[in-house]
């Protein structure tokens, strides 16, 4: 009894020592990998984890008692151990396999194989199974089937692995072939709508997105269930991918697993999501540098784009060639033909018959593209890899032959969302070998989290966006452009504005927009367009953001921002087509760029442009009709006995402010208020700052609180004395406590008040919001009595600021604009969002005797866009070169400065 306890202790501290072992081993070669990643380290880790379970195996007491029995287990690796492609922090997931039954000795055999590796810290899946349960549950779960497709004997008995897949690869072939490919295509599709497509993500899933490894591992079972290859070598050798595509194919994964594993190792767990905290890091310790003004991170994660998107697009053929076949079985071998001769139609795909025409006819590969957008019809593999090792054909010629040119139109105005055949020219390379200069922004990363998508495939999408809007059965919105789209008579130059509006992000020496007017204009011009579509396309890409510029920075309630856009765009035509451009391009950036506000600005903007550009003097008529129609309705208003809208918190203040006005001194109070104001402002809101404004009397102040009712914002109506420092104290007091101003407007009303109209996130504890306001009145009338009351707040205002883990600062800056308005010096400050930055702006503003009259919010990129529209208390506009100057270096003194994440 005593020499078993011995055995077995010395048993345990052998087994101890040996997880210590392959502990010490792993990081070895961890860190022998993070030196220096020439090394294959998922087959030498892999190898690894192979020997150490035959030395276990080997010395298996229990093993050895069960095989002497007449019961023999086998070992079998599975899913990426299987594969041999063990990752630093993956699973570890082992078959324990017997032929027929379990011993009763199975939980022992267990403990002697699997504890330990649980002991060496590596995360171990195991399963118990009998060669007849693995086939039953390979049919019936898609996951077991993989496993089974992965499966790798290591040791034991060889003969039990050899009949399971014997067996399993009899009833594949025999009776579930079709059945396996339908539930590898089902659970595709579900991957991708819970993962995404990672070639599009600047945040990429390397394992389960789009274009990652899981794409990879569909390709090898696909061709597994096909062909019963054994290694991926095989894929070239059966057919299923060329030797270049193969030799592609063994990069990117290169590349991936790389990053994959780096990635484990410093997060110190299992993630596969590349955030962006990660992506600078990583960027560095692969070699990317800054260079010509690329970013680093930016190359890093291009090329990791690049190498997705390939995994991608093998996939998709694939996956077309599996749905295709099933098909196209009533079709086979029946060949129809197309518009063009040289391409036909077979089993339900386009190919080239003959191939040896297109030397003769190189337009074919272009028209390849147009046919399969006309018909909806996927252009095979064979096919694609042809455009590809022809696309040399492509020369100077050829891209300036005026036939040629008007394919490529073709092919964009087939480009749709459904079916992506200008994605299809850009993967096979035909794309950037039309157009050399879209070759500088393929896989181009914009490092923010603004931009959701790489620059081409926004392109792209903003292509398919505009091509969308041929649809009027959608919904109400894309009525609007729907109708516009169809009154355009000339629509090549909005599918090539589309196509090249951010083809200068290829060059960060230059603006993008003037860049990439200067390429619109080359490349038009050698494509032989008229002077005047050369001009309209360089226009579009010049300007494509002018609309979204003006209508989320500027006051769209004031004429004079409609007038000041009508006199850049000066036609209809024009105008409708950057109206389309805009819109594309902001649903393509992503939900920071469009949402319900930006899309309402937008078209209020485009409408009141529109209006201008008609005729000038009739929307001045229009105007004053509107204004006139107005002041009818408050009149009449007055004479009902309008009730103000009180919010819950002013009841008691504004109870007794409703009786009738006398209509003479109603009018006269109208006639003095601005046309801006009377526009724009409802009758019944018109009334209730009237009432507002009467009750003023001696106070500094009164103000309501209104909730809207579809919206979590309130409305603070303000009527006050117009003394300087107003906005400023105002936007202090809500710093102090905790209220976030997400806009306002600013009005005058009779002798010396001014009506402000702020729009404010509600405090967070609404139980007690009344009791917020009302202390927040009392700090406000303070501060108005006293100018030190504030100052104790500059003191609450970070020193220092950085952007989400993982961005790269951008500079604060301040820009004035006195062209826009004639009446107003126009502010932007471009900074990272923070609580209090308003606050901080305005009080620089109000010590320099600046008076706000509008702010807005709006966002560039990963900052915030903070817009003021102020007028110097001495004299009007702010002319003065160095009072400009000065206004610059106050507020960018006043603001934190920025810095990289996690610095010191």
């Amino acid at each position: 009894m005593m020499t078993m306890l011995v055995e077995s202790q010395i048993k345990e501290e052998q087994m101890q020592n040996e997880a210590a072992q392959l502990i010490l081993k792993r990081s070895a070669l961890i860190k022998k990998f993070s030196e220096a990643r020439d090394l294959n380290f998922i087959e030498s880790y892999t190898r690894i984890i192979d020997e150490y379970l035959l030395d276990l195996f080997a010395r298996s007491n229990i093993a050895r008692q069960i095989t002497a029995s007449g019961n023999p287990v086998a070992l079998v690796a599975l899913g990426g151990y299987g594969r041999a492609e063990q990752c630093v922090n993956s699973d570890v997931d082992i078959l324990i396999l017997f032929e027929k039954k379990l011993p009763k000795d199975t939980d022992a055999l267990v403990k002697e194989l699997i504890y330990p590796l649980w002991d060496a810290r590596l995360e171990t899946g195991y399963a118990v199974r009998t060669v007849k349960e693995c086939l039953s549950m390979a049919w019936e779960q898609f996951d077991i089937l993989t496993t089974m497709l992965d499966a790798r004997f290591i040791c034991g008995g060889s003969h039990i692995y050899s009949l399971l897949m014997e067996k399993f690869r009899n009833r594949l072939s025999k009776k579930y072939i079709q059945t396996s490919l339908n539930r590898l295509i089902d659970q595709s599709r579900k991957r991708y709508t819970d993962y995404g497509d990672s070639t599009y993500l600047l945040e990429p899933n390397l394992k389960s997105g789009h274009g990652g490894l899981r794409d990879y591992h569909t390709i090898l079972w696909y061709a597994r269930i096909m062909s019963d290859i054994k290694c991926r070598r095989d894929l070239e050798r059966y057919g299923f991918l060329s030797h270049s595509e193969f030799q592609m194919l063994e990069s990117s994964l290169k590349f991936i697993w790389d990053i994959r594993n780096m990635l484990h190792s410093i997060t110190g767990r299992k993630c596969d999501q590349l955030h962006f905290e990660h992506q600078l890091e990583l960027a560095k310790l692969f070699g990317f540098r800054d260079k010509n003004g690329h970013k680093a991170v930016e190359s890093f994660m291009g090329e990791l784009h690049s190498k997705m998107d390939f995994i991608k697009q093998v996939n998709i053929m694939i996956t077309e060639d599996i749905q295709l076949s099933k098909k196209a079985k009533l079709f086979s071998g029946i060949k129809r033909a197309t518009n063009y001769k040289g391409i036909v139609i077979r089993e339900r795909r386009l190919e080239f018959d003959p191939v040896e025409m297109i030397p003769k006819k190189p337009d074919l590969l272009l028209k390849i593209f147009v046919e399969s957008g006309r018909l909806k019809k996927p252009i095979s593999i064979e096919a694609r890899r042809i455009v590809g090792e022809f696309a040399y054909l492509v020369d100077d010629k050829f891209r300036k032959d005026i036939s040629n040119v008007n394919t490529f139109e073709q092919i964009l105005s087939y480009s749709l969302w459904e079916f992506n055949v200008l994605n299809v020219m850009l993967s096979t390379g035909l794309l950037s070998r039309f157009m050399p200069e879209f070759s500088l922004i393929v896989n181009k990363i914009q490092y923010n989290q603004y931009h959701l998508f790489p620059v081409d495939k926004h392109s792209i999408r903003c292509v398919q966006i505009i091509n969308s809007f041929k649809d009027k059965t959608k919904d109400n919105s894309n009525q609007l452009y729907a109708g516009i789209y169809k009154e355009l008579r000339n629509r090549r130059t909005l599918l090539m504005g589309s196509l090249l509006h951010d083809i200068g992000k290829g060059d960060p020496a230059e603006e993008h927009s003037e860049r990439g007017a200067q390429i619109a204009r080359n490349i038009m011009t050698r494509s032989g367009y008229s002077v005047s579509d050369v001009e309209e396309t360089v226009f579009l890409v010049r300007h494509h953001l002018f609309l979204i510029k003006i209508a989320t920075r500027r006051d769209i309630s004031d004429e004079q921002t409609a007038v000041f856009c009508a006199s850049k765009i000066e036609k209809v035509s024009l105008l409708k087509k950057l109206y389309l451009l805009t819109v594309a391009d902001s649903m393509a950036t992503g939900p920071k760029a469009w949402n319900g506000w930006t899309e309402a600005l937008l078209r209020d903007l485009f409408i009141k442009v529109m209006e201008v550009l008609k005729d000038r003097e009739l929307a001045t008529k229009k105007a004053s009709k509107t204004i006139q129609r107005k002041k009818e309705e408050v009149l009449a208003l007055n004479q009902t006995g309008f009730v103000s809208k009180v919010g819950t918190a002013d009841k008691g203040l504004i109870a007794n402010e409703n009786s009738a006005w006398d209509d003479a001194v109603l009018l006269k109070e109208l006639d003095c208020m601005s046309y801006r104001y009377l526009l724009y402002v409802p009758a019944a809101e018109i009334m209730t700052h009237l009432n507002l404004y009467r009750r003023l009397e001696n106070r500094d102040f009164l103000w309501t609180v209104a909730s809207q009712d579809d919206s979590d914002i309130r409305t603070i109506t303000i009527c006050g004395k117009d003394k300087p420092g107003f906005y400023s104290k105002l936007a202090g007091v809500f710093f102090l406590n905790g209220l976030n101003i997400v806009g306002s407007q600013a009005y005058s009303l009779g002798n010396n008040a001014a009506l402000d109209i702020f729009k404010v996130m509600p405090p967070k504890d609404k139980i007690f919001e009344n009791e917020k306001w009302s202390k927040a009145e009392k700090e406000f009338q303070q501060a108005l009595n006293d100018d030190a009351f504030l100052e104790r707040l500059t003191d609450k205002l970070p020193r220092s600021i950085a952007p989400k883990s993982g961005q790269i600062p951008i500079p604060n800056d301040v820009r004035i604009d006195n062209e826009t308005s004639s009446f107003f010096t126009i502010i932007e400050v471009f900074a990272y969002d923070f609580p209090g930055l308003l606050f901080a702006i305005t009080n620089v503003l109000y010590k320099l005797n600046l008076d706000v009259r509008v702010a807005m919010v709006a966002t560039k990129i990963d900052q915030v866009v903070d817009i003021f529209y102020v007028k110097s208390v001495e004299n009007g506009k702010v002319d003065d070169s160095q009072k400009q100057e000065e206004i610059k270096n106050a507020i960018l003194e006043a603001l934190p400065s920025v810095h990289y994440p996690n610095s010191e």
